[in-house]
């Protein structure tokens, strides 16, 4: 990746901020280099939560939104300004611009074709196992970076193995996943572990609003350690559960836009 490339920019646009749940551990849990206080009995609420979190993130079929992208990688940072188009199950559209608003890079999937435009020709073909990463570095696949883009990244249905309390926040631990809780219950982060326990990829959710068609976090970061990239992403605007033409998931060979 080159500093402050438009390939750049899509490749950090799921790779997501360093934030400190990574330092949790079951054992002398931290967390931001706190110290973490395990609690009892909190285990119906942390479900509550969960299912409550499953049952609206369910209800965010498709968005479309305008945001500011603030990037970070071992080669250099940067800002740009991103489109992102999101429907289930795994339509997706990633578009950069430059300072004129006009398309400088677009990876589009329709779920079962992709195209990708960076400044030359269209690349097309059938959507295969490692898409995202292979052109993007992204380490999830279309259906799973979707499902993150709508806040609603799988959370698990197992009992939680450990609740712990950060100031009024709790961070509950379970099978695969570490999923961190706002007061009222709202979901701030998640963690997805490899078996070994390894952070796979990692999402925050910030500045929750209601919305015409729901609540939706207007700030996130998002990142995999594998690709050491960060990345802010700021809305602008979001239009949660519009109808998106199929045309918005696919790429004329003349025109990326």
């Amino acid at each position: 990746m080159k500093p402050g490339g438009v390939a750049a920019a899509l490749r950090l646009l799921l790779a997501g901020a360093a934030f400190p749940l990574a330092a949790c551990a079951t054992s002398g849990t931290t967390f931001d280099g706190v110290v973490l206080r395990p609690v009892f009995g909190e285990e119906a609420r942390v479900l509550e939560w969960m299912e409550s979190a499953r049952k609206s993130g369910s209800e965010r079929r498709s968005m479309r939104a305008l945001a500011d992208l603030k990037l970070e990688s071992p080669s250099g940072g940067g800002s740009v300004r991103e489109v992102i188009v999101a429907e289930r199950p795994a339509r997706l559209r990633l578009e950069t611009l430059n300072l004129l608003g006009q398309t400088q890079a677009v990876l589009v999937t329709d779920g079962e074709r992709f195209s990708f435009f960076e400044g030359g020709d269209i690349e097309e073909g059938p959507v295969a196992e490692g898409l995202l990463w292979d052109r993007l570095g992204i380490d999830l696949e279309p259906e799973q970076a979707v499902r993150v883009l709508l806040a609603d990244p799988h959370l698990a249905s197992a009992p939680p193995r450990a609740v712990y309390a950060w100031d009024q926040q709790r961070v509950a631990e379970f099978p695969g996943q570490r999923v961190r809780f706002s007061p009222t219950g709202d979901v701030l982060s998640v963690e997805a572990l490899d078996e070994s326990g390894a952070v796979r990829w990692a999402a925050e959710y910030g500045r929750w609003r209601d919305v015409d068609g729901g609540r939706y976090p207007f700030i996130m970061f998002l990142r995999f350690p594998r690709s050491r990239v960060s990345a802010e992403i700021e809305l602008d605007e979001v239009d949660l559960n519009p109808a998106l033409e199929p045309a918005l998931f696919t790429l004329r060979s003349s025109n990326p836009r």
